[in-house]
């Protein structure tokens, strides 16, 4: 009978340590189990992440045409202004594809490009104000739709802004800037730097009353002459037109920019006419080393310095480059701002000097 009882005593005593050890293992893996969830959750989100994404770059890349000019529109320009207009209108700035794959929008916009340089320009700033707009505002996704307004201001800029594009219009940046400075997409640290271009681009547009300055002019030897000349004033110089050339010393594009206004036929009789005043600006401190190199630039046109510093600084005329030209006509009104060619300084005094 003892025997018996002290069997019964160990099963029993086994069953409870038996399920004392299933219930400490159970709690272990409880615990295990809690800690590990927040791990499992984020791989399960990475996981799913991970499928997003590569079904995303296993998509069919986006292609764009541009929509077909109407049968009923006949001529060529009627055809360029509805190109110009309607150029985005079947562009997808709803996905942000449009500007991952690489190239797309780069191409898209360079095309664009090309076809604004054979537009009206109240067409050309319609429509990159539209094409603007709808970068800003088309994806669902706000974070998406910053990345996409960003990147085409950014193509804006670069055809247009930059000093060395041969695409570069104020016009056609003007509408650019006033989209990207009025967005909620931007904050006013974001906006700063849209602002400041609007600011220096909107200064000496073609038509307004050129930015008064001060210069004064080079005289021989220079600086340590007993007479330096006096300060004078652009608006104190008179002639039919006055060409405003900003320099700087070793420059090799105002070399060039100077060969190719000394080979124009037409700027030259200007100048021995005194129809035509040359005036070419030094912005910067080096006075000794700008009146070194006056002996590289013609004896006929007027080279000057600023003292103020005024221009260098920015407050008056919008310097992108060195050299930056300005044709101004006799009231020293702005006829041609940071001229992209001699050319086409050519081309306006043409159209408007009657005596040519």
């Amino acid at each position: 009978m003892t025997a018996i009882m002290n069997k019964n005593r160990w099963k029993v005593s086994r069953e409870i340590f038996i399920t004392g050890k299933c219930n400490k293992i159970l709690y272990f893996c409880f615990m295990k189990l809690r800690f590990l969830r927040p791990v499992l959750i984020l791989l399960a989100l990475i996981t799913v992440s991970c499928i997003r994404g590569n079904k995303e770059n296993a998509r069919k890349p986006l292609t764009f045409n541009p929509p077909s000019v109407p049968l009923m529109i006949g001529s060529q320009e009627e055809a360029i202004h509805f190109q110009t207009i309607h150029y985005w209108d079947h562009f997808p700035f709803e996905d942000s594809l449009c500007i991952i794959q690489e190239g797309f929008a780069d191409q898209v916009f360079t095309e664009y490009a090309n076809l604004l340089q054979q537009a009206d320009i109240q067409y050309a700033k319609e429509s990159i104000k539209r094409m603007m707009t709808r970068a800003g505002t088309a994806a669902d996704d706000p974070v998406v739709r910053k990345k996409i307004l960003l990147k085409f201001f950014g193509l804006t800029e670069y055809f247009f802004y930059h000093p060395n594009s041969p695409y570069r219009n104020d016009d056609i940046l003007i509408p650019a800037l006033e989209v990207v400075v009025s967005t909620p997409l931007l904050d006013s640290t974001e906006k700063q730097r849209p602002l400041f271009m609007l600011d220096m681009v909107l200064k000496n547009r073609p038509g307004d009353q050129a930015g008064n300055f001060s210069f004064v002019r080079a005289v021989r030897n220079f600086p340590y002459t007993d007479d330096p000349s006096s300060v004078e004033y652009l608006y104190d110089l008179e002639a039919e037109y006055i060409l405003v050339m900003f320099i700087n010393l070793g420059c090799p594009s105002c070399n060039q920019v100077k060969e190719e206004i000394i080979r124009s036929e037409l700027i030259n009789q200007m100048v021995e006419t005194r129809k035509l005043v040359i005036l070419t600006v030094y912005p910067d401190k080096d006075l000794e080393g700008w009146q070194e190199n006056l002996t590289e630039l013609p004896a006929e046109w007027i080279h000057s310095y600023n003292p103020d510093g005024e221009i260098r600084n920015g407050s008056i005329y919008d310097l992108k480059a060195i050299p930056t030209l300005y044709l101004l006509d006799k009231n020293k009104r702005v006829m041609v701002k940071d001229a992209l060619s001699v050319k086409q300084l050519e081309d306006t005094i043409r159209q408007q000097a009657y005596f040519l």
